[in-house]
């Protein structure tokens, strides 16, 4: 045989990331059609996917920098671009968006400076990947151990959508969260720390006691069965308590670094 063999293998963390993917273009079609509960819940498979196909690969041993690569065009799409068009639809005037159809002098008010701010996410998401991309081979100090640099793609896509999900949640008679200025708020804010290199907490190379690791399972059963019963709920808290949880990292990774130094 000529040639390189391939590990079939490295066809099943390519495929959760294809998956990933998926459900990122599926958003789209969601938002274009005004479905908003589907379009946040297959931005949210995607990043379900995303954590996934990392871990696949390397239970199977096959990581690539094919994966790699594979991996950030599918954050793009799903967490640079979906989200930003998510909100761009869910907060354009509808009605002047079907009189823009017949007139186009209408056009201003039914999307006023909205893309722009959905231009922006999408920019500091693809700036974030090519600067991860980067930075794989590199080694970086023992206080970063337990901090990302910013805030990851799925993360940030997350908090661009979380006017939305609040809304969802029962606030639509909150008509504030669905102003292109209070959403533009939190879509640009979502791309600054995607692009930005400020330490937010991470939580993969946390070990807990197994004496203690019965307390995680019970919480993330609870996690997981309120999620199922309130949805919108549960994902509003868990944004609310991810945003304050960036002040709180930016504390712990201050205190590292002065003991490190």
């Amino acid at each position: 045989m000529t040639g390189k063999e391939i590990n079939p293998k490295i066809i099943f963390p390519n495929t959760v990331t294809m998956l990933a993917l998926a459900f990122g273009v599926s958003s789209v079609n969601m938002s274009l059609w005004g479905n908003w509960k589907m379009a946040v819940l297959f931005i949210l498979l995607a990043g379900v996917f995303d954590f996934l196909d990392g871990k696949v690969a390397r239970l199977l041993g096959v990581s690539s920098k094919f994966g790699a690569e594979l991996d950030s065009l599918s954050d793009f799409v799903s967490f640079g671009v979906a989200p930003g068009l998510l909100m761009y639809q869910w907060t354009m005037d509808a009605h002047y968006r079907l009189m823009a159809f017949s007139n186009i002098s209408y056009k201003p008010m039914a999307v006023g400076i909205a893309w722009c701010f959905i231009l922006f996410l999408a920019m500091c998401c693809a700036a974030r990947l090519a600067r991860f991309n980067t930075m794989l081979d590199e080694e970086q100090p023992d206080y970063w151990t337990h901090f990302f640099m910013g805030v990851p793609a799925p993360a940030g896509g997350f908090l661009a959508m979380l006017p939305l999900i609040i809304w969802l949640a029962g606030g639509e008679k909150l008509s504030f969260l669905r102003s292109s200025w209070f959403s533009g708020f939190f879509v640009v804010f979502a791309g600054i720390m995607m692009a930005s290199k400020i330490p937010t907490l991470c939580l993969k190379h946390i070990h807990i006691d197994r004496d203690y690791a019965w307390i995680l399972i019970v919480l993330f059963l609870l996690l997981i069965a309120g999620l199922m019963t309130y949805t919108w709920i549960i994902l509003s808290l868990l944004g609310i308590v991810y945003l304050i949880s960036i002040p709180v990292g930016i504390l712990f990774f201050l205190r590292f670094k002065k003991k490190s130094g």
